[in-house]
């Protein structure tokens, strides 16, 4: 066997046995280590629903209007879409002077486990 093929064959193998492996464990994309965020103190904590696109948020079985400036941040603080939103997740929310809901961070298991009012 030449050389090009017994190394074809070496990093085929390689590839190979990778893929059958079982998966490594991974890190818990959930919650990114580094600075943790500053919810703001009054900030109220629910269970929000996934949104049903019709401009409404169901958080604690309570309809919510959503505010034409809302953001929902995800675990990793990055701001979504609520067409996005597939299952239901602990949030903490803000709402405007007019009850609308205004900002909401989906909550990491750690930040879940911080008191807050509901």
């Amino acid at each position: 066997m030449d050389l090009t093929t017994s190394l074809l064959l070496s990093i085929l193998s390689a590839v190979a046995e990778t893929a059958l492996e079982p998966a490594a464990e991974q890190p818990n994309l959930q919650e990114v280590q580094g600075l943790p965020r500053a919810l703001p103190d009054e900030a109220r904590k629910g269970v929000m629903q996934p949104p049903a696109g019709d401009g409404y948020l169901t958080i604690n079985g309570q309809q919510w209007l959503l505010a034409p400036t809302a953001q929902i941040r995800n675990r990793q603080n990055l701001i979504v879409l609520p067409m996005q939103i597939q299952a239901a997740s602990e949030v903490a929310y803000l709402t405007n002077d007019d009850g609308a809901i205004h900002r909401v961070w989906m909550l990491t298991p750690t930040e879940a486990a911080v008191a807050r009012p509901r």
